[in-house]
């Protein structure tokens, strides 16, 4: 019979074969697969438990039936062409998706196989293997390879590794692959060993295995300024560990918030611990240049429209900049926009910036960023930071230099307003000087200090001259002016680190850390004679009486009791001179007495 008469016949008067012996029964059923046997007149000869099953009819049924009666009308002409093909004696493989009996969708993988003897095909074996937990593996695989694939597409900050078990690259996706140097094209379908460069991969290799084995790993990686956490772990499938995934994630903004907010807690807890504003100041300096890794960092106050101050920096000020500027509108220079805008900038200083850029070239700095900081609604100053390097402050570190502004700008506030009210509660109002309660607590700690350190210490106790008489013959409101402005003379007599206080009502107290009493008793002569070189208007001359002593020669009295009770000798020696607290070498009974100094 030919093949065409074969597929389209349906000859009925076959006999059916013997009953097959059990051992061939036995054998076909240890197949793993769907097995039967098929005549060229298209009938059945012979079957396996498991094929009949999925087709669901008995053996006895399924034999001599024509493979139309077994097959749909659409299954039958899908099959017809490669039936045709084994028939002629070409083995034919095949993917086919069928319904089972149970009308459940099946994958399978049929072979055609001819039953060729001597030079001719009398039928052909189909062997049908399930594959669908294969393709439905295949497909939830794909499926999730495609899900990573698009995650990795769409998060910003993040690339995705797929490997298998032989540590080949399934997938390499993510917007941050090419900062490592790789792309998705050098990694996909290689081995590790075979695509990454220099002992990566001995590195990587025991993070993969383990990974491989269950286990989750996880490390970090500098990449120029950017910091990635890295995480290497398994992929499931049917509760084993079939494949593995890397996924790099930047953390460089977190790690900068942390870092932030450590900082912020660091500025809050010297606030809590009152601080002073500078001491604060010189902090956020020192905090600003490590945040940001820049060469220098400061703390700028405006102290005029056109006028500031560093009031820290670091590391300290160097020689080519001053610590107070007087500024132009037009200087291109990061602080000076912050003052005319009230916005942050960032600068990259030249040649026509005028003198303030001048000043950073001078001192090697290219280029500068700063944020203002308000404090109660006001423009109080900037936070700067400068590098040597024309790129080394970008946009995106203005950006947080401008948020770093705004939450310490807050503890700057607070130390501000707690120092003002000490301030207050320590200053004299007519006079500006630091008042009694002030003094005690300069005069303990310069003590404590003198005593620890075996260095000297002086107290000048001077006081006006006939001060009642301003008072009763020029008003009380006269006598105000002239202490403020003997207050104002004794201020510009005084060094760095000495204490000018007022003690109530027209007497002063000068104190002199690291000055003994020869050295402070021409410090005195030097204020007495700058009150009484010039007029106080209306009043005329005004003189002053002062009395010296040092901590050593108190002994064990009260260093400005003794300097005091010099004083009313000065007073009683006929007033306008200074005069020294001492003991005579042949005193007895620790009677004190006063030596008259010369004018300086």
């Amino acid at each position: 019979m030919t093949t065409r008469k074969a597929l389209n016949s349906e000859n009925a008067d076959l006999l059916p074969l013997p009953e097959m012996p059990a051992q061939m029964r036995a054998l076909l059923n240890g197949i793993p697969a769907m097995v039967g046997y098929w005549d060229t007149d298209l009938r059945n000869r012979l079957a396996n438990d498991s094929y009949c099953e999925w087709f669901g009819v008995t053996p006895e049924k399924l034999q001599c039936m024509h493979i139309k009666e077994l097959l749909s009308e659409t299954d039958f002409e899908a099959n017809r062409p490669y039936i045709a093909k084994v028939l002629t004696g070409e083995p034919q493989l095949l993917d086919r998706t069928l319904v089972d009996a149970s009308g459940k969708t099946r994958y399978t993988e049929v072979s055609y196989m001819p039953d060729a003897r001597d030079g001719e095909v009398h039928g052909f074996f189909v062997l049908v293997t399930d594959i669908t937990d294969r393709v439905l593996s295949d497909k939830r695989r794909q499926r999730d390879m495609d899900r990573y694939r698009a995650l990795a597409r769409s998060v910003p900050g993040v690339f995705v590794l797929l490997f298998d078990s032989q540590l080949r690259y399934l997938i390499a996706e993510g917007q941050e692959l090419e900062t490592f140097g790789y792309r998705t094209e050098e990694l996909e379908g290689l081995l590790i060993h075979e695509v990454l460069k220099g002992g990566l991969a001995s590195e990587l290799e025991p993070r993969y295995r383990a990974a491989l084995a269950g286990r989750e790993v996880s490390w970090s990686r500098q990449i120029g300024h950017r910091t990635y956490r890295l995480t290497a772990g398994p992929v499931f499938s049917d509760d084993e560990a079939t494949a593995g995934m890397v996924v790099a994630v930047d953390i460089t903004e977190r790690l900068q918030q942390e870092q932030t907010w450590a900082a912020l807690h660091e500025i809050a807890t010297a606030v809590a611990r009152n601080a002073a504003p500078a001491d604060i100041s010189e902090q956020v300096a020192f905090i600003v240049r490590s945040l940001f890794g820049v060469d220098s960092a400061a703390v700028v106050r405006f102290t005029g429209a056109s006028s500031a101050e560093i009031v820290a920096m670091a590391p300290a000020l160097p020689p080519t900049l001053s610590r107070k500027h007087i500024f132009s509108p037009t200087d291109a220079s990061a602080t000076v926009r912050v003052a005319v805008t009230g916005k942050p900038a960032l600068v990259v200083y030249g040649p026509e910036g005028g003198p303030a850029a001048e000043q950073m070239l001078a001192g090697g700095f290219q280029a500068a960023a700063a944020a203002p900081i308000r404090v109660h609604g006001s423009l109080w100053g900037v936070v700067s930071l400068t590098s040597k390097s024309r790129t080394g402050v970008t946009p995106a570190m203005l950006e947080r230099l401008a948020q770093f502004a705004e939450l310490v700008e807050i503890a700057i506030g607070n130390a501000e307003a707690r120092s003002s009210l000490e301030l207050q509660a320590s200053t004299d109002s007519l006079s500006g000087l630091p008042n009694r309660r002030a003094l005690e607590a300069h005069l303990a700690r310069e003590t404590l200090l003198a005593e620890s350190r075996g260095t000297s210490l002086s107290a000048v106790v001077l006081d006006i001259d006939h001060f009642k008489k301003v008072n009763d013959s020029f008003g009380h409101l006269t006598g105000d002016i002239v202490l403020a402005e003997v207050a104002a003379r004794l201020r510009q007599a005084a060094r760095q680190g000495e204490v000018i206080a007022r003690f109530g009502g027209e007497e002063f107290v000068w104190l002199l850390p690291r000055t003994d009493s020869a050295e402070a008793l021409k410090a005195a002569e030097r204020a007495r004679a700058a009150i009484a070189s010039a007029p106080f208007g209306e009043v005329g001359s005004i003189t002053v009486s002062a009395g010296v002593c040092e901590l050593r020669e108190a002994g064990s009295h009260n260093l400005l009791a003794c300097a005091d009770r010099a004083l009313y000798a000065a007073k009683r020696g006929g007033r306008n001179r200074s005069l020294r607290y001492g003991v005579s070498a042949g005193e007895t009974g620790g009677r004190s007495v006063a030596r008259e100094g010369r004018s300086a």
